[in-house]
């Protein structure tokens, strides 16, 4: 009798026991085997921190985070263990990519020949802008080396800059210090220098002559 009833109760279980059903640690439904290496390294890669779960229609917490299973222990420990790694070598990296970046931009304005460093008529470089290439060709680092021209409205007028800029760098010394030369869209940053004069000296001679007020006091 003791064997039959064994054998019932056996029997009951597997009928009530869905078929999804598993023991949990060490085993797994599906994927590899929980506690094994391969279970580890297919977790490895799980951010970290409270994961976001929706409980009577509402999101706890309400903020984005992270859904789905929760890190293994060991790994929280990892974690925990080595904060912030590696999120602050990803935030120094975004900070030197925009250093970077600036630094760039700024050789880039350094060294493009403006409007103003060409003839108005002719379009060929003045005296300004033969200084300027001279600075860029002598001054500048060699990783930032190349000459930007400010692209004009007409294309022949762009082309006569081009060709302008390009025989003055071979002509210098003797076409030793050939660098990389092409067009730019963009505006200048400042004014020319006669322009500035300009405006100074019309602000002086519009000025009025300096008046100072007083008045009179009586002695008797």
């Amino acid at each position: 009798m003791l064997y039959r009833a064994k054998g019932l109760m056996a029997t009951a279980l597997a009928v009530i026991a869905p078929a999804t059903a598993f023991a949990g640690w060490p085993f797994s439904s599906d994927g590899p085997r929980r506690g094994s290496e391969e279970y580890y390294y297919a977790r490895a890669c799980d951010p970290v921190g409270e994961r976001q779960k929706c409980k009577h229609a509402r999101l706890w917490p309400p903020f984005n985070r992270p859904q789905g299973e929760e890190q293994t222990f060991v790994h929280k420990y990892h974690a925990l263990h080595y904060w912030p790694y590696p999120y602050n070598i990803r935030d120094r990296e975004d900070v030197r990519t925009v250093m970077r970046t600036q630094v760039v931009n700024g050789w880039a304005t350094a060294t493009t020949m403006y409007e103003y460093h060409f003839d108005p008529i002719t379009h060929q470089l003045n005296g300004a802008g033969r200084q300027h290439l001279e600075w860029i060709l002598t001054q500048t680092p060699p990783a930032y080396r190349q000459v930007h021209i400010q692209a004009a409205q007409n294309p022949s007028f762009s082309e006569a800059r081009m060709l302008s800029v390009q025989t003055a760098i071979a002509s210098a010394a003797g076409g030793q210090n050939s660098i990389p030369v092409s067009m730019r869209t963009t505006d200048p940053l400042g004014r020319p220098a006669t322009e500035v004069e300009r405006i100074f000296q019309s602000s002086f001679d519009g000025a009025l002559p300096p008046t100072i007020e007083y008045q009179t006091i009586s002695t008797k």
